[in-house]
């Protein structure tokens, strides 16, 4: 990504997320690959893969960063808008919005007995 090609407003956004960790990010692009849908703190655990310590200062860290925020539903995360969940997922190589859209389904199915709440 070339930041001195970029409008202002983009560049500080590309330059914070690289200060992100990548637990941060992961979070970040899980939650725009599921917009407009919410994804659950237990579904988003069962992804990242990491320890729940882990998790919830990743998670923070994505909230603070105005990457995502809170659902409508408990325990829920959404992008932190639309635009921020298509500039997110139009980052990303082509197919992957699609492979993480399964992989969400897939660890719900998991983490839910196949009747997410």
């Amino acid at each position: 990504m070339y930041t001195h090609a970029m409008r202002d407003d983009e560049r500080i956004r590309a330059e914070r997320l690289l200060m992100l960790s990548s637990g941060a990010r992961r979070i970040a692009d899980v939650a725009a690959a599921a917009w407009p849908s919410p994804v659950r703190y237990e579904v988003l655990r069962h992804l990242m893969r990491m320890s729940e310590e882990a998790m919830v200062a990743a998670l923070e860290e994505a909230v603070g960063a105005r990457l995502v925020r809170r659902g409508d539903g408990p325990s829920s995360y959404v992008s932190w808008s639309g635009a921020l969940a298509a500039e997110i997922a139009g980052g990303m190589p082509a197919g992957r919005v699609e492979r993480m859209r399964r992989q969400i389904a897939s660890a719900a199915e998991r983490v839910f007995d196949s009747d997410p709440p």
